[in-house]
């Protein structure tokens, strides 16, 4: 899957000095979207900031980079594929539409289009997944919140507690306890971790499913 939106501040990489939110949200979209290349790879392996970060997220952090270093790039691509590839048919749903409605396209899709267009951002036209994939909304976050974006906290604020905070939270604990996850499964405790520490100072309500690990979600389109 490649980026589902576009405008002339999309994220291209890790900036340095590094901003460190708009950098992770960088890192989950990548992760997200397609299959680990050999270049996101290596940026995992190496992946640091100067700035502290909290120690519940370093501990995340050095998990994921471990995890680049224990997998092969062919095994995080197999892993992709079992767990993403086929919309439904892999064990992982990233979409805000199956998790708020058990259903892909659904009802969360129309205030979400409104937003994008208030904030500027349209979708490629050669794109075909849904603008509610996690990959994406990770992306218009990295856009809105990089310095310069135009889109003060508020507008951050507002976005994710309309568009991620209901949900993505369980789907990165889902992802932990998928049957296929291995490199996933750090992904997984990474993103869960930041979506906390972000949830945080833009005082929203983030939604989490206890004992997620012991009720699986179960599919069925």
């Amino acid at each position: 899957m490649g980026a589902v939106t576009v405008n002339s501040n999309a994220p291209s990489g890790f900036d340095q000095p590094a901003n460190i939110r708009t950098d992770c949200y960088v890192l989950l979209a990548s992760l997200l979207a397609k299959q680990p290349s050999e270049e996101l790879r290596d940026i995992l392996q190496k992946l640091q900031w100067d700035e502290a970060i909290p120690g519940d997220l370093n501990q995340a952090l050095t998990a994921l980079r471990q995890a680049a270093h224990d997998y092969s790039l062919a095994a995080m691509k197999e892993e992709f594929d079992r767990l993403f590839v086929g919309l439904g048919c892999g064990e992982a749903i990233p979409y805000a539409s199956w998790y708020r409605e058990k259903m892909i396209q659904g009802l969360p899709l129309v205030p979400l289009r409104s937003d994008l267009i208030s904030l500027g951002i349209v979708r490629q036209t050669d794109n075909h997944e849904p603008e509610d994939h996690a990959a994406a909304l990770c992306e218009v976050m990295a856009m809105i919140s990089r310095e310069g974006s135009g889109s003060n906290i508020a507008t951050q604020a507002g976005f994710f507690q309309q568009h991620i905070a209901p949900w993505m939270g369980i789907f990165f604990q889902d992802l932990q306890s998928a049957r296929s996850a291995a490199f996933y499964r750090a992904v997984g405790l990474f993103g869960s971790r930041f979506l906390a520490f972000e949830a945080g100072p833009l005082k929203c309500n983030l939604s989490l499913a206890p004992n997620r690990t012991d009720k699986k979600r179960r599919r069925k389109l």
